[in-house]
């Protein structure tokens, strides 16, 4: 079988597969544009019985092969490093990665696991592939596969993660919270976010950002009225789909500086993950309409 006869809706799951491994949509197209050259190479010898599942194991091998190259890039990576969002209208493939719900929250606790826990995770959790099939993906036995995969969702449960929130409560929560946050609120923002809530931020280095974790609705609003108060004009906050939850898209005179998934839960918000990384929201989005 050739690539060219592949379903699209399976190069679709492929890309977001890759992308629950390494949480880069560039890194994502080249993981699969290598494994669909690897298929028609082999095709060329041999037949394969089962396509699909073939390539879900090549795209599995490398993306570990590349999590361990990427291990140490990312450790002295300046702060916290945060996945490339799919927001805004997200392309026919990358609306997979929307269905398989993969938020930004879940890839930045995903990142802290040893790669064989999170492509297990990934598998089992996100994809839902059976021990068996993940052991012969992997190339291990079924009860280490159960094991890396105790491992990881022990890890996540330590964490506190909860599935991201979608409707109308959710978007009603963000659409408050940008409310309060142009008019000044700071009451309003403490009374929208979690005693106990989290922003993480990821400038890459290159634009400015929090570099550690703020933790604390006191901490989050005064910052975020901070840049509000410095840099009003020209900043327009928007609500927006990110990954497979709300969020918010932050612009200046027009140009998008930041890309935030929010996490909510009864009605609050427990978490925001703003990306200013240039280089993982440019180059796709980057003027609102009309301006």
């Amino acid at each position: 079988m050739s690539p060219a006869a592949l379903p699209q809706s399976e190069r679709n799951h492929l890309l977001s597969l890759a992308y629950g491994y390494l949480g880069s949509l560039v890194d994502s197209e080249d993981i699969v544009q290598e494994a669909m050259l690897r298929l028609q190479q082999h095709s060329d010898r041999t037949a394969i019985l089962n396509p699909a599942a073939w390539l879900t194991t090549v795209v599995t091998r490398l993306s570990i092969d590349k999590l361990r190259s990427a291990q140490h890039r990312r450790e002295v990576y300046p702060g916290e490093w945060l996945p490339e969002p799919v927001f805004d209208a997200p392309s026919p493939e990358q609306e997979a990665i929307t269905r398989s719900r993969l938020s930004i929250a879940l890839l930045y606790l995903l990142e802290k696991l040893e790669p064989e826990q999170r492509i297990v995770f990934v598998l089992r959790e996100v994809f839902q592939h059976s021990y068996e099939a993940i052991a012969q993906i992997v190339d291990k036995s079924e009860p280490a596969c159960r094991q890396l995969m105790v491992r990881a969702r022990a890890a996540i449960e330590r964490a506190k993660y909860s599935p991201p929130a979608r409707g109308e409560i959710a978007d009603d929560v963000v659409a408050r919270f940008i409310n309060a946050l142009t008019q000044e609120d700071e009451k309003g923002l403490l009374g929208i976010l979690t005693p106990h809530a989290v922003l993480v931020g990821d400038g890459g280095g290159k634009v400015q950002s929090v570099i550690n974790p703020v933790y604390g609705a006191d901490r989050i609003s005064r910052f975020f009225l901070g840049i509000f108060r410095k840099q009003a004009h020209g900043l327009q906050v928007f609500p927006a789909e990110v990954n497979s939850g709300p969020g918010m898209l932050t612009y200046r005179d027009g140009q998008l500086i930041s890309v935030a998934s929010v996490t909510v839960e009864d009605g609050r918000i427990t978490g925001i993950y703003s990306i200013g990384n240039p280089d993982k929201i440019h180059g796709r989005h980057t003027v609102r309409a009309g301006q």
